[in-house]
C-alpha cells in the first residue's frame, strides 16, 4: 500500500451521500484513497450487467454484484439472510483476505450492515454501512479523507 501522506497516490476517493458517490476535490486535488474504501464500495455497489465489463475478454475481470438487488426486497428475516450473502459473494477476494459480514434491522426501515476485511499482513479494516429507507451511509474506521 502507497505511503498515506502521499496526497498524489491512490485512486480518487469515491464519497457516498444520499444522491449517490462524489468526488472531493481541495484546491483542485481530488481526496485520494490509498486503502479499502473504494475497492470494497465497488465491488458492491456495482450491479451485475455493469456496461464497462465489455471493456474485459477476461471475464474474472468483469465486476457486478447483486447485493443492491438483496437490499431492494421487503425487510425480513430471509431478507437479512440473503443481503448478507450478496455482500459475502460481491466480496469474496483474495485481496480482501477473510471477510465477515453482519446484517441487522434495527429499526422498521433500517439496515446496518457491518463489513471486517482482513487482508493477508495487514491490520483487518470495518465498513459500517446503514441503509435508512433508500439512503446509504458509508462509514469507514479509516477513511482516506483523514489522510488529506
Amino acid at each position: 500500500m502507497a505511503n498515506n501522506k502521499d496526497i498524489y497516490s491512490g485512486d480518487p476517493r469515491l464519497v457516498m451521500t444520499v444522491d449517490g458517490t462524489y468526488l472531493n476535490f481541495i484546491e483542485g486535488q481530488p481526496t485520494m484513497d490509498q486503502g479499502w474504501e473504494n475497492y470494497v464500495l465497488i465491488c458492491l455497489f456495482t450491479e451485475k450487467g455493469w456496461a464497462g465489463n465489455d471493456l474485459f475478454s477476461d471475464i474474472n475481470q468483469q465486476i457486478g454484484s447483486t447485493f443492491i438487488e438483496a437490499t431492494r426486497q421487503p425487510i425480513t428475516v430471509q431478507a437479512l439472510a440473503d443481503i448478507r450473502n450478496a455482500a459475502e459473494k460481491a466480496l469474496k477476494n483474495s485481496a480482501f483476505g477473510d471477510v465477515g459480514v453482519v446484517v441487522t434491522n434495527p429499526i422498521s426501515t433500517q439496515i446496518k450492515i457491518r463489513i471486517t476485511i482482513e487482508p493477508i499482513g495487514q491490520d483487518s479494516r470495518e465498513f459500517l454501512l446503514t441503509r435508512d429507507g433508500l439512503n446509504w451511509i458509508l462509514q469507514s474506521r479509516f477513511p482516506a479523507s483523514r489522510e488529506i
